[in-house]
């Protein structure tokens, strides 16, 4: 909203936005820039890096502005923006920079535009869960992996862990008794791979349950493009005391797609740490000995599923033995990346460009009645209020308030009127009092509502004039 004062007259107007060639999504919003991408495939997920200060924005970013908006107005169904990651690495919070994400919905030769906004026009409202890619997992409510689907089968009396973790609330390292197996306690490491956030499954907080092989999962439901399908690749670290010795034996993790098991062997992981097998993959050869396996990389060649729905799992079984605990972390997980995003010159918003003139003219006097009236007691006077709009935006909400000081009589005010076009003052008939445009008719201040001016330019203003009449004392 913009207030002028102006010749006793206060101006109260809201500026919204619009651009000839691409209209602009949201007049709340104050800058853009296009993204384009070639030979775009439907579904592949875009990433790229902003720093926003380069770009040009003044001020502080308010990172809850950003939002991927395709030409034709409307929001990705899918996109986030995280603070903390940049450049595949953490990255200091409140920096004016951070990854984006998104689905793309389009093929070919496609152009989005990437919205946003400074703390200075007021902080927007946060998007929705429902749009959040969480890969990452930095978009969970809390522990609840937001977008992933949990589960577990075969718990006996201790549920295992199967949630999200943030180092920044819990530390870097946390004390891990491997109650009912060696009884050792060990310092161990608590840091996502990137980020603050990481999820965890199988069992650390509590002891595993006799005799059962509990199985504990996070899985992703996902469209897999139907060309360039790319990996999906995820960073897990394993941790704890129990090994993998075969497919079946000991603590161990596998991956499924729609329900078949992944060999390992096709995961690309590269750790000499890790035994893999035809359907498993877990710690090597140090049973009853902690081991901290570090962050590792698996990736999936999605090309057999191109154009296919799939539900993807990431799962631990637990052999049943009551102790040697075990368990892995997960971060960064991504898939079908398309990474070749073309990052345009920062627009502003266009804005309107109002200006006003004032004039008046004497209609009739109580001695010359209407021919050459003079401006003396009980004259009418009729005022004209000339509204210029020469910018490239429409101006909503145009209100103009004018005080009449003591010299007018207040209860003769009347005949208010707007019409398009110029001012003529002595050439407007005042047979109509138009009163939804304001109030008149023995009301001061006279309040003038021209709603909305359409855009213009120097050359062609939209034009806009308001009358009303009063009488002197």
């Amino acid at each position: 909203m913009v207030t002028l004062i102006k010749n006793s007259i206060l101006f109260v107007l809201m500026l919204t936005s619009l651009d000839a060639a691409v209209p602009w999504w949201n007049s709340d919003w104050h800058y853009r820039v296009p993204l384009t991408i070639s030979s775009a495939v439907s579904q592949q997920t875009g990433k790229l890096n902003v720093d926003f200060t380069t770009l040009g924005l003044p001020g502080d970013l308010d990172e809850n502005s950003i939002r991927i908006v395709k030409e034709d107005g409307t929001l990705l169904a899918q996109q986030e923006f995280t603070d903390i990651l940049y450049n595949d690495a953490t990255d200091e919070l409140n920096d004016g920079q951070g990854e984006i994400k998104f689905i793309l919905e389009e093929e070919g030769d496609v152009t989005y535009y990437l919205y946003y906004d400074n703390v200075d026009h007021g902080n927007k409202s946060v998007l929705d869960s429902t749009y959040v890619i969480n890969g990452n997992f930095e978009h969970s409510n809390g522990s609840t992996p937001t977008g992933w689907s949990t589960g577990s089968a075969n718990i006996g009396s201790n549920a295992p862990n199967n949630e999200v973790h943030h180092q920044s609330s819990e530390g870097e390292t946390v004390s891990v008794t491997d109650d009912g197996g060696t009884d050792d306690t060990e310092t161990v490491n608590n840091t996502a791979r990137t980020g603050d956030a990481f999820h965890l499954h199988g069992y650390r907080d509590r002891q595993e349950s006799d005799s059962k092989k509990e199985q504990v999962w996070i899985e992703k439901t996902l469209d897999v493009p139907t060309s360039s399908s790319g990996n999906f690749s995820y960073w897990f670290r394993i941790q704890g005391w129990d090994q993998a010795t075969s497919n079946t034996a000991y603590d161990r993790f596998r991956v499924y797609v729609n329900g078949n098991i992944i060999d390992p062997n096709t995961l690309s992981i590269n750790n000499s740490d890790i035994a893999i097998y035809s359907e498993v993959y877990g710690k090597d050869a140090s049973y009853r000995r902690f081991g901290d396996l570090g962050w590792t990389q698996a990736r999936l060649d999605l090309s057999a599923y191109a154009g296919s729905n799939i539900v993807i799992r990431i799962e631990q079984e637990s052999y049943g033995d009551n102790g040697y605990k075990a368990w892995q972390l997960i971060d960064d997980v991504e898939w079908s990346l398309n990474t070749t995003i073309g990052l345009g010159d920062q627009e502003e918003a266009p804005i309107a460009k109002l200006s006003m003139t004032k004039d008046s003219c004497v209609l009739e006097d109580p001695i010359n009645g209407t021919t050459n009236p003079k401006r003396i007691p009980g004259a009418t006077i009729r005022y004209s209020i000339e509204i210029r709009n020469a910018g490239g935006a429409e101006a909503s909400a145009v209100v103009v308030t004018d005080n009449l000081n003591s010299s007018f009589d207040y209860g003769t005010i009347r005949n208010l009127q707007i019409q398009d076009g110029v001012c003529d003052c002595l050439g407007t008939s005042a047979a109509s009092n138009n009163g939804s445009s304001g109030s008149a008719n023995g009301e001061n201040p006279v309040k003038l509502d021209f709603e909305t001016l359409a855009e213009g330019t120097d050359s062609t203003p939209e034009i806009e004039c308001g009358y009303f009449e009063v009488r002197l004392k």
